[in-house]
């Protein structure tokens, strides 16, 4: 029995003893001044805005109010509801030519008018429709928060008092009374709200009296947000907490409007930059291509989150303006391209219907129209750098904005292939570049990364195009970063550089919808960031997509940073891009990771960049392998002074943050510095970034977290993992007790 027991232990210490020498590791990487250096791009990561999932309306633009001038297509009344009332959406006093619109309003007594805000449409993670969240005021209010309201009335013949407030339930003493007037011409009023305390609720109109009057263009802005009381944001203000997620990500770049919203599903109805600049009530509010009224959510362009505020944005945060625009082309993904071309190759139809079928989805070269369109991008290109002395140029100046704006780059086509992409697309490319020669032109490489239509774009670039930077777009699953870092080792040095416009991973089988932006994912995509990085002299710019979703109006699953009315919550997928952004140097140094095995499966990926300047040296090691390993820098001849480490990482591949629920954030430890030599230990499914200052450096400035990013609360754990635990552990005791027992029994056998 001794025997036994003495050989079970002896083979546990020698299996235990096998399994902790396997998770060091042992990687080393030798880093020396002299190894082989090369210059990456500045503007490597950036952020792309697109008007998707409320990420504008609803999100960073700060009016909490929905459909605020009843120019909504499909429902001209959505998100308002009346009680005790007779309301409805007329045309009989027109605002302008472009706001149409107004709401009626009969009453005979005391009615009520509320409008909900943004809402949220499905049940959490789901796209299953809730029509009980559907109909629920969701504007985040905060006690203490004072609020503008405003609104444009007529008059008709309406006696009594009309009272606003901002709450859930509406009542004489929290109202504050306008005055409509009693013309029958457009007034605007205005009035200061103040929240009794932090709720979601409505804006809501109490009318008490007899008659009829007309309201349009509301607004409740909240004094808090970005830009409040700015000359430079003269009309639109920005969600303060929204903002500042955004800024902390230290974009090179904003990629702006789109994405699909830049083309449109209509030739005329494709996006125009002029109708989203000056005085917001003279904007044109448009059909949103991402809304799915079959499904709940109803969205509309209020075009609030304009040119001029894109361009404002990009110059508060320091960015590189980046406008996408169509080349007078629809959204090839919605107009059935793919489908007609392919039926005119095989025959199904004939060259006529294929070459009216084109006519209708795009404009031709050398047309009035598409000399028209043309004029229209050089006109953008005045407004964003023109001087006062030029037309556009003296708007940009009206609308705010004193010193031009500095654009560099133009983006023509989104997610576009094809003849005819490259049919329009040359003609634009050559007037663009004949009038303004310093800007850099984008062009699209489709919205595949492979194929016979990616395979025609690259060569058709880099014969006539290479002087252009391609635009790539992809949404991945099943490990496809893992097994591609390598994507752009072999790419042409002398041909045309990349832009990843759009790139996410997707962790299939690990967490629900919202919690797909977990860790996993997060660590594929830092993994492949650092082929980025290794290949920074044909990577120039790169972008996640998307950037904002509200939680439960989402139109995409995987997202950068979730939101509702209240709440940021900050992704995974956020913060290993905001440290890689935050800690890259602006020259590759070319190393070996080693291991000393004769072959192993590729588990830890690095990138090791330097800034001479401020004498830091960045290593990012990304460790992929599910278990701890450590990895020795050799940083001899550097003189190193600090070295500290930024990580990111979680036992369980599904860790998320949610609302309320915030357990991956960056954390930070110094690491011992021995004759320039830095042991790193990684953990498991984890993302660290190593700071190494040497010289004259002392590490003082090293990048730290913000201020405003929440502290873990404690250590994720997936349900399922936690009744397992529960599982094994009801077993475990059982089984002590059942040895227990066992021993009992043969002791009491011996005495016998």
């Amino acid at each position: 029995m001794k025997k036994a027991v003495s050989l079970i232990l002896c083979l546990f210490v020698a299996l235990s003893a096998v399994v902790t020498a396997f998770a060091k590791g042992d990687y080393t990487i030798k880093i020396s001044p002299d190894n082989e250096k090369y210059d990456i791009s500045e503007m490597l990561y950036g952020a792309f805005i697109e008007d998707i999932s409320y990420a504008c309306d609803g999100g960073l633009v700060s009016n909490l109010v929905n459909n605020n001038s009843f120019e909504y297509f499909y429902n001209r009344e959505a998100n308002w509801q009346f009680e005790n009332c007779e309301c409805e959406v007329t045309r009989d006093y027109p605002l302008n030519k472009n706001n149409r619109y107004s709401l009626k309003i009969t009453v005979d007594g005391e009615g009520k008018v509320r409008n909900i805000g943004f809402p949220e449409y499905y049940n959490y993670k789901t796209y299953d429709y809730n029509s009980d969240k559907a109909n629920t005021p969701d504007m985040g209010f905060k006690a203490g928060e004072k609020y503008d309201f405003s609104c444009y009335v007529i008059n008709e013949d309406f006696e009594g008092t009309v009272g606003v407030s901002i709450c859930n339930f509406i009542t004489r003493d929290n109202t504050v009374d306008i005055d409509i007037g009693s013309d029958k011409r457009w007034k605007k009023v205005e009035a200061e709200l103040v929240s009794e305390k932090t709720e979601d609720g409505g804006l809501n109109f109490l009318i008490e009296g007899k008659g009829t009057f007309y309201i349009d263009f509301v607004e409740l802005i909240p004094k808090s947000s970005h830009g409040y009381g700015s000359e430079k944001w003269k009309y639109v203000t920005l969600r303060e907490d929204l903002y500042e997620a955004l800024n902390t990500l230290k974009p090179a770049f904003i990629r702006f409007p789109g994405g699909c919203l830049c083309e449109g599903t209509d030739i005329n109805k494709n996006y125009d930059w002029k109708k989203t600049i000056g005085p917001l009530e003279n904007r044109e509010q448009s059909e949103n291509l991402w809304r799915d009224d079959w499904n709940g959510r109803q969205y509309i362009n209020t075009s609030a989150m304009g040119y001029h505020e894109y361009f404002q944005l990009c110059a508060d945060i320091g960015a590189e303006p980046v406008p996408i625009l169509n080349v007078a082309l629809t959204c090839q993904g919605r107009n059935d391209y793919g489908g007609r071309r392919w039926a005119y190759e095989n025959g199904e139809i004939s060259k006529e219907e294929f070459e009216k079928y084109i006519k209708s989805i795009a404009l031709t070269p050398g047309t009035k129209e598409f000399d028209a369109y043309i004029q229209d991008i050089f006109d953008l290109i005045e407004y964003a750098n023109g001087d006062e002395t030029t037309v556009w140029g003296k708007k940009r100046i009206e609308n705010g904005s004193k010193e031009p704006f500095n654009l560099k780059y133009i983006g023509l086509g989104n997610e576009n292939a094809g003849e005819v992409y490259f049919r329009n697309f040359d003609a634009i490319y050559k007037a663009v570049k004949e009038k303004y020669p310093e800007i850099t032109v984008i062009s699209s490489a489709g919205g595949w990364l492979e194929g016979d239509d990616y395979d025609y774009a690259w060569k058709t670039i880099n014969e006539k195009y290479a002087d252009t930077v391609v635009d790539e777009h992809y949404y991945t699953k099943e490990s496809y970063l893992f097994s591609h870092n390598e994507r752009y080792d072999s790419f042409d040095r002398n041909g045309a550089r990349v832009f990843i416009g759009e790139y996410a991973a997707t962790s299939d089988g690990y967490g629900t919808l919202q919690t797909k932006s977990n860790i996993w994912e997060a660590v594929e995509e830092a993994g492949f960031l650092t082929g980025f990085e290794r290949n920074g002299d044909i990577v120039a710019m790169s972008s996640f997509a998307p950037t904002f979703a509200k939680v439960n109006s989402q139109s995409w699953d995987i997202n950068l940073i979730w939101f509702d009315s209240q709440n940021v919550v900050l992704t995974p997928s956020y913060f290993v891009q905001t440290l890689f952004s935050n800690n890259t140097g602006n020259k590759y140094i070319k190393t070996e990771l080693k291991d000393g095995k004769t072959f192993v499966e590729k588990d830890m990926y690095e990138s090791v960049t330097v800034d001479e300047d401020a004498q830091t040296v960045y290593v990012k090691l990304v460790n992929a392998s599910g278990k701890n390993k450590t990895v020795t820098l050799d940083l001899t001849g550097f003189d190193v002074n600090r070295a500290s480490n930024i990580y990111l990482g979680e036992d369980y591949k599904a860790a998320c943050n949610e609302v309320g629920k915030t357990y991956v954030v960056p954390k930070e430890k110094e690491l011992n510095v021995n004759d320039s030599v830095v042991e790193v230990k990684t953990d498991k499914f984890s993302v660290n970034v190593i700071r190494i200052a040497y010289g004259e450096n002392d590490g003082s400035g090293f990048y730290s977290t913000p201020d405003f990013v929440p502290e873990a609360q404690g250590k994720y754990i997936p349900v399922a993992v936690k009744a397992i635990t529960a599982g094994v552990a009801a077993a475990l005791v059982l089984f002590i007790l059942i040895v227990f027992i066992i021993i009992r029994l043969i002791k009491r056998r011996k005495i016998k």
